[in-house]
């Protein structure tokens, strides 16, 4: 080991190597080409639903709304076919996490109910419409 390392080794740092907590939202936004529409604008629509959530209702609409019958070329026929099983996994991929999510959630109220009866009762008032 090189002295001066041993020195240093408690300002050490490697990439990746701590805690990393950062909104990418601003560098994604001012990334937007001038051409490409108004960041202000785009921001303020991705406030209201992220590109995930429109490409997601747009998918649904499309999904329900055309047939393969209606598709002219195999090329379209094809990629119909690939969007509907991505929309499958998607609901698939949604469901898992909402049962991942009630599934910690149980486990979580479980423990609470071991350790504080009194505790859940109160938490379970505050979700079924009473006082806090």
């Amino acid at each position: 080991m090189f002295p001066w390392l041993w020195i240093n080794a408690t300002d050490l740092r490697f990439p990746l190597s701590g805690e990393v907590d950062q909104d990418l939202s601003e560098t994604f936004f001012n990334g937007i080409k001038p051409g490409a529409g108004v960041p202000g604008i785009e921001k303020q629509v991705f406030d209201q639903a992220s590109y995930g959530k429109q490409l997601g209702w747009l998918t649904d609409v499309l999904v329900e709304a055309i047939s393969a019958r209606a598709m002219k070329s195999a090329e379209g026929r094809e990629s119909l076919a690939k969007l509907k099983d991505l929309h499958s996994k998607i609901g698939r991929i949604k469901k898992d996490h909402r049962q991942d999510r009630f599934d910690a959630a149980t486990a979580l109220l479980d423990r609470i109910q071991a350790d504080s009866p009194d505790e859940l009762r109160r938490l379970l008032r505050r979700y079924d419409g009473g006082d806090p």
